[in-house]
């Protein structure tokens, strides 16, 4: 080689080596800032509980409920139960949000017939865990709740007693869940219900509302808002495949696992007996497109509704009435509840 040549790379190096590695340096920052930004998202106080039911009820038809995940950590949720065995429904909120924002809903599935499961995520509300995994531990989580939920025995209770004749009593040693699982999941809480309904037989039908593709598509999208979309030059090195390696690595360095259970993609595209209902909203944007291409990619039955409003936010009044109904028609068509328990006076039955 001549000197020349030599003096020429040397050049070309330390004009254009520096500003890439201080580019590639930048980007992992941002990306390592963004993820820790993530998985503590701003902390939301719930608004109510199970107990405002209660009084209108004049029934006990509820518990606080604790159980443990499979890295050890704890979830906490409400279980508003049927008092008979009955089939469940697992509602998981979205990201940034609590189990608060699904009581209405819940008390609907309830008096439809189901017993219902509504948790905190981790991370978000009352969670013992305070960071959130951004769907990587979300699926494994839901599935402890689901297999907390198989363990549980009819209620020792007045419904019992002794005093009843042999038609009428129920075994004891008989579990509470009659063996059918429904999951309904808003954005991060959709995307987990997604995954876990593929790994355990036992769910039947699942709906989900503004859900993603899979964790880097998640982190992208909030990459993009925390970034500023209207950025054309932003956009090309969000979506670059050096971005997405280094949001790769900063995933596995700070949450100490990589996304090793299938994206929803994945999960869908088998059959195994299910039923979906995906739920849309005109000006959500990529969770719009993405909910309607894992409609697309699912073998089992589906169904997709659009609706004027989803649950990316609060609902109120009459908007929560009409969605709420809709869900509950969903899981009454796909998993029937068993014999109903009478309504207390006072209370109507869900339409």
């Amino acid at each position: 080689m001549s000197k020349k040549l030599r003096v020429t790379l040397k050049r070309i190096f330390w004009v254009f080596i520096p500003p890439v590695l201080v580019l590639g340096v930048g980007v992992l920052g941002l990306s390592f800032y963004l993820i820790h930004h993530l998985a503590h998202p701003l902390p939301t106080q719930l608004y109510g509980s199970p107990r405002d039911f209660e009084i209108i009820t004049q029934t006990a038809m509820w518990t606080d409920e604790k159980w443990k995940n499979t890295d050890d950590t704890q979830s906490v949720g409400w279980f508003l139960s049927r008092g008979r065995p009955a089939p469940v429904v697992i509602l998981s909120h979205a990201y940034g949000s609590n189990r608060s924002e699904l009581l209405s809903l819940s008390f609907e599935l309830w008096k439809a017939g189901y017993h219902v499961l509504v948790y905190d995520m981790r991370g978000h509300g009352e969670s013992p865990t305070k960071w959130s995994g951004l769907g990587t531990y979300e699926a494994d989580d839901l599935l402890s709740a689901i297999n907390f939920l198989r363990a549980m025995k009819l209620p020792v209770s007045p419904t019992n007693s002794p005093k009843l004749d042999a038609s009428q009593k129920l075994d004891a040693n008989q579990r509470l869940i009659d063996g059918r699982f429904g999951l309904y999941g808003v954005d991060l809480g959709g995307y987990a219900s997604l995954i876990a309904s593929s790994q355990d037989p036992m769910v039947k039908a699942v709906a989900v509302d503004s859900v993603y593709l899979d964790v880097s598509h998640f982190i992208k999208t909030r990459m993009r808002g925390f970034i500023g979309s209207d950025s054309t030059w932003a956009n090309k090195v969000i979506e670059s495949s050096w971005t997405s390696k280094l949001t790769e690595l900063s995933m596995q360095v700070y949450l100490l696992r990589r996304e090793d259970s299938a994206p929803a993609l994945e999960s869908v595209r088998g059959a195994h007996g299910r039923r979906f209902l995906y739920i849309t909203a005109p000006k959500t944007g990529e969770q719009e497109a993405m909910t309607r291409e894992l409609a697309n990619q699912t073998k089992d039955q589906k169904e997709v509704i659009e609706v004027d409003n989803c649950r990316l936010k609060r609902l109120y009044d009459k908007a929560a009435s009409a969605y709420d109904a809709r869900v509950v028609q969903f899981f009454r068509e796909a998993m029937p509840p068993t014999e109903k328990l009478p309504l207390p006076p006072g209370v109507r039955a869900a339409k």
